[in-house]
């Protein structure tokens, strides 16, 4: 694998992102998070880890980066890669 992901696992990360409004995924050892906007777009975070609280939440405190993507589901996941 390249440091982009295959266009497979991007296809298959946004098809799950399009039904679920929410994936989640390891790649170049961050953790991202990406969301439906209750606003408009998608929500993208990368955290540091996976970790989490004890409501199961991620820690708010690994969070490296973020942003909103006003794209595509598929626009979404390769956002921040």
């Amino acid at each position: 694998m390249t440091t982009t992901l295959t266009k497979n696992r991007i296809n298959s990360l946004a098809r799950v992102l399009k039904s679920e409004n929410i994936v989640e995924f390891n790649h170049n050892e961050l953790y991202y998070e990406v969301f439906l906007s209750a606003d408009s777009g998608f929500v993208v975070n990368l955290y540091s880890c996976a970790d989490r609280d004890e409501e199961g939440e991620l820690i708010e405190a690994n969070i490296i980066d973020g942003g909103l993507c006003t794209g595509s589901a598929k626009d979404a996941i390769e956002f921040m890669l």
